[in-house]
């Protein structure tokens, strides 16, 4: 029997060992209120000992180590697996969680049920906004934007997308895609489409999921109450994670758009890779984000 207001909370790490420890600890207390409730750690065959260190000062964590990296998706999908409780929850471990902001997003879930999704906002350590707690889908004109240098001018000049409107909304609000940095989950719309996708090794797989659980008819909601504080790529390069991420957004406009409208997509992306490669050539970064972008774009564009 699903207990009331019950959650698994899922954390994957990979060489996260203080942060997710830090994580944890922000986390643990506030889970207390709700009974029922567990956490569950995936870890993806770290190398920092981070799954000897969780099992040493958080004994209560169901602990799951993996002999290899599963990934982001396919880690949660494991640690989901036979989850009896009425809520998932998505944690990353490079996050602190501001007191009360567990509740707050519960109470908006329990207050206006049906969105399948709910995140919360977080911000960005080192930019300090809060500007990504909304996805951006892709679309033709957003790419656009990226391939020409556009979108950045945009932004310096005050301009600002749908999504990045909405992520500074004060009240709950409606969107069309949520990340997976601090995100609670409908068990049951989990379970009715299926998890994530496996086919995204890391990243993207969060946008996957929200065009999923809007085809059921629910649409994600964003909670600005439940804020959270986020490192963000804590356990990539830069570089590696820009190839990580463009390879998954590939995989999406293929996934979810017509072949014509992803080839066209894709190119878009080829042309805004080229142009901040050759941006950055002057600052002398052979082996820079966009330089090893550039020439691991052959490997990218087959895409998972």
């Amino acid at each position: 029997m699903t207990t009331a207001d019950s959650i698994t909370a899922i954390l994957v790490t990979y060489n996260t060992r203080d942060l997710a420890l830090t994580a944890l600890g922000d986390l643990e207390p506030q889970l207390r209120a709700y009974p029922g409730s567990r956490i569950v750690v995936v870890d993806n065959a770290s190398g920092d000992g981070t799954a000897a260190a969780i099992a040493e000062r958080f004994p209560d964590v169901t602990l799951d180590p993996s002999a290899s990296n599963l990934g982001f998706g396919r880690a949660v999908n494991h640690g989901a697996r036979g989850a009896a409780t009425r809520w998932l929850l998505l944690v990353n471990p490079d996050l602190r969680i501001d007191a009360g902001s567990l509740k707050a997003l519960v109470e908006t879930a329990r207050e206006r049920p049906g969105h399948g999704l709910y995140g919360g906002r977080f911000i960005d350590v080192d930019r300090q906004t809060g500007e990504d707690s909304v996805a951006v889908l892709p679309s033709i004109v957003q790419l656009l934007g990226y391939a020409t240098g556009a979108a950045p001018i945009a932004r310096r000049l005050g301009r600002r997308s749908k999504p990045r409107k909405a992520a500074a909304a004060e009240q709950p609000t409606e969107v069309d895609a949520l990340p997976g940095t601090f995100l609670l989950i409908e068990t049951d719309a989990w379970r009715e489409v299926g998890g994530f996708d496996e086919r995204y090794f890391m990243y993207s797989e969060d946008l996957d999921l929200s065009v999923r659980i809007a085809k059921t008819g629910r649409r994600p909601l964003f909670v600005p109450a439940a804020l959270v504080h986020h490192a963000g790529g804590a356990s990539s390069s830069s570089a590696g994670k820009e190839v990580l991420k463009l390879t998954s957004l590939v995989t999406f406009l293929r996934n979810n758009w017509t072949p014509s409208a992803a080839r066209a997509g894709e190119l878009l992306l080829v042309a805004g890779v080229g142009l901040r490669r050759v941006a950055r050539l002057r600052a002398h970064t052979p082996d820079g984000r966009w330089e090893t972008a550039w020439r691991q774009r052959r490997q990218w564009r087959s895409g998972w």
